[in-house]
């Protein structure tokens, strides 16, 4: 009878079966977490921009200051700005400007998830090199790697409740109310995503404690020791 494909449900029967660190597959899953993270900040960025459907006034980038028209000019060039049918000001979509201002992160995600891997697998590789564990870099990589699968079910569990609650919410026509309303449904899946946190915490724990037992060759209380101090202190993070 052939072993489990994947340490989610048992992790002690499948890292016990690998040969050799099975870095391919875990690295397979990382980037599998880091497309999907992307893609999931993605639409909560467009979400959270189609529901703030409301006007603000800004500046506006065609204008030219006052005191700029009335200096010097030695060069002689048209200045359309200066123009007085250009208002100084100009109403934009609210959601238009969060979506200019934080169209980065889904691109920085797909930079972040592969760096947090690396600080993972090196802080479980040195953590398990206290209890004298065996085996190269690869095997903590691996182990790191496939702790953070569980991830995604907390993505689309919070990520699908967020969305729902967002499409449901009552906005006002006015930013201060559609901020207000904003901050309301946070606060709502707030407790939803932080019990999400502690679950996948306690399901990542349990794979990087049969992993590490079993790839690193130290006892299972010595590799949940150090899982449980390092979930603990990502917890904490995560309250930050």
């Amino acid at each position: 009878m052939a072993g489990p494909r994947t340490p989610l449900l048992h992790p002690q029967e499948y890292f016990a079966e690998q040969s050799s660190a099975p870095l391919r597959d875990a690295t397979i899953v990382v980037g599998a977490v880091a497309v999907l993270s992307a893609a999931g900040a993605s639409v909560l960025l467009h979400e959270f921009a189609a529901t703030l459907d409301v006007m603000v006034e800004v500046q506006n980038p065609a204008h030219t200051p006052e005191w700029v028209c009335e200096g010097p000019n030695p060069l002689n060039t048209t200045r359309t700005g200066c123009d007085p049918s250009v208002p100084e000001t100009i109403e934009r979509p609210l959601g238009a400007l969060l979506l200019e201002e934080y169209s980065w992160l889904p691109w920085a995600t797909l930079v972040v998830v592969p760096l947090l891997w690396l600080v993972q697998g090196v802080v479980l590789h040195v953590g398990s090199a206290m209890f004298d564990a065996e085996g190269e870099f690869g095997r903590s990589l691996a182990v790191a790697g496939w702790g953070m699968a569980p991830s995604l079910a907390r993505l689309f569990a919070v990520g699908g409740f967020l969305v729902y609650k967002l499409r449901t919410a009552s906005i006002g026509g006015t930013p201060e109310s559609a901020v207000q309303a904003l901050e309301a449904v946070v606060a709502t899946v707030g407790p939803a995503s932080m019990g999400g946190a502690v679950v996948v915490a306690v399901w990542a724990g349990v794979i990087r404690t049969y992993g590490l037992a079993e790839l690193r060759d130290i006892s299972v209380s010595d590799a949940a020791a150090l899982v449980v101090v390092t979930t603990v202190v990502g917890l904490l993070f995560e309250l930050v």
